[in-house]
């Protein structure tokens, strides 16, 4: 049974005809908001270095109801973007509760409050114990928790009922409290991402830090508290928008034409790609004027299109790739200070190939920011290897470590003017009541910006590189694992 809880939001106040219609607010608006977030007294503090981290997180929680969480290492912002996707919410009328207090009853004596909130914050889940990661649990898979309890005054026994929830969580990955709860049962059920710890990360928050003690707030700011505002109210809309909508089924006529881009080396990666849909569906939520209606056999369909598939893709890749090939966490920056390993016509590793001991890699990994100390650093070897992306080579009692020679750099990127005219077909087959207008309006010639970089691209021509095979690797081919951008940035 599916449980539904239609929120009414008495203090939401009217939108519709509110001054930010006037202007169509774009993914770059969102990246520019966490470059402008306050807090509660009124500072500045803006998001550094982790753009695609924060608009992941309110995209696909905010917009697309996704369990989420951050898993990271303290100090390195967690709670900062927590608190700025919530900053959202506030003074618009959408109810949210944010549990601090984290006993085993907490939950229950917060019964009222937690059933009026929509979305609920746990800004240090390391430190829940087993009865709410219980609760946790259940709530994810769409079921109302319950308890049984005896109420002295009317002698008898009550059932208290929390109802499902969506859960921001923050969790420390150094602190070991609460590891036996926040498994990998509580974490398949999560939308998981991470920060960066690396020593560039930490010299750009450094230097904002300085500049903003150094500068009036008005030099600092590029956006208004007005654009601000007009943002705010565009979210609310959306999610208000999504609910009234409720019963349109949202479909993708670019989806099956993404599965180049999609590792196959993990069964994960069958739960994961869940996540990757649920962040197009998001993106096309922000856009909901862009969603194409169409009824077939007494049901309402809503069409996404290239340029929200486009879009996804920018903000949620690497982080989708990481997740379907099971990457421990940082797993990526420890492959980053390893040399590539390259295979001789014959199909060994070359005589050439860089091993690296286990003091060589902390020395890279102390110089590259990351905070690992040994007790950190061998299980995380030791993982990379059982997965095949490191090997180990034992001398005279001393591991080296270097990288396996079928991981290379990747060379199947997604085709877009290929994927537009693929979807041009299907629409027509599939979707023929609403194909002219949904080719015309997008599938030809869509202009779209990168909200990260600002480049603007235009699908369906013919102007981006398609990567083509070097001479090294025309030598040999030993089906290299084709992982996506991840390994080279």
């Amino acid at each position: 049974m599916v449980y539904v809880i239609r929120i009414i939001y008495d203090d939401v106040d009217d939108v519709s005809d509110g001054d930010y219609l006037s202007k169509k607010y774009q993914i770059e608006d969102l990246v520019n908001y966490f470059h402008n977030v306050k807090n509660k007294k009124g500072d500045l503090v803006p998001i550094i270095g982790e753009d695609k981290l924060a608009v992941t997180a309110a995209l696909a929680y905010l917009l697309e109801d996704t369990n989420f969480m951050i898993n990271a290492y303290s100090g390195t912002g967690k709670t900062v973007i927590m608190n700025a996707v919530f900053e959202l919410l506030e003074d618009t009328g959408i109810p949210y509760a944010v549990l601090e207090q984290l006993s085993d009853t907490a939950l229950w004596y917060d019964m009222e409050t937690l059933n009026r909130s929509r979305f609920i914050a746990i800004p240090e889940a390391q430190k829940c114990p087993e009865s709410i990661i219980e609760i946790l649990k259940t709530w994810a898979d769409d079921r109302p928790a319950e308890r049984k309890r005896t109420d002295v005054t009317i002698q008898d026994i009550r059932t208290q009922t929390l109802y499902p929830k969506f859960v921001f969580m923050c969790k420390a990955v150094e602190n070991t409290r609460g590891n036996l709860f926040l498994d990998a049962e509580l974490e398949r059920r999560y939308m998981i991402t991470h920060t960066n710890p690396t020593v560039k990360q930490t010299e750009d928050v450094l230097k904002q830090k300085l500049r903003s003690i150094a500068k009036p707030d008005g030099d600092l700011q590029t956006m208004s508290d007005e654009d601000i505002k007009g943002l705010k109210d565009h979210i609310v809309d959306c999610i208000i928008r999504r609910d009234d909508s409720a019963a349109v089924k949202i479909r993708n006529p670019c989806a099956p034409f993404l599965f180049d881009v999609i590792p196959t080396l993990f069964p994960i990666a069958r739960s994961k790609v869940h996540y990757f849909l649920k962040i197009i569906n998001a993106v096309a939520r922000f856009f909901p004027d862009e969603i194409m209606t169409c009824e077939k056999d007494g049901v309402e369909y809503g069409l996404v299109t290239p340029k929200h598939n486009w879009l996804a893709t920018q903000i949620y890749i690497d982080t989708f790739v990481t997740e379907c090939l099971q990457m421990p966490s940082h797993g990526i920056d420890i492959l980053q200070l390893i040399p590539d390993s390259e295979m001789d016509s014959y199909g060994m590793v070359s005589s050439d190939v860089a091993k690296l001991s286990m003091k060589e890699l902390q020395q890279a990994a102390r110089a590259a920011g990351l905070p690992f100390a040994q007790k950190n650093l061998n299980p995380l070897l030791q993982s990379l290897v059982m997965l095949g992306f490191l090997e180990m080579d034992e001398d005279d009692g001393k591991r080296r470590f270097f990288k396996s020679p079928l991981i290379r750099e990747p060379s199947t990127k997604i085709n877009w003017p290929d994927l537009m005219t693929s979807t041009q077909e299907l629409v027509k087959q599939t979707w023929p009541e609403v194909a002219d207008d949904y080719i015309e309006q997008h599938c030809t010639h869509v202009e779209v910006t990168n909200p990260f970089t600002k480049e603007k691209v235009e699908l369906g021509t013919r102007t981006e590189k398609t990567p083509s095979m070097s001479n090294a690797d025309s030598e040999y081919k030993a089906d290299p694992l084709d992982y996506g951008d991840w390994l080279s940035e």
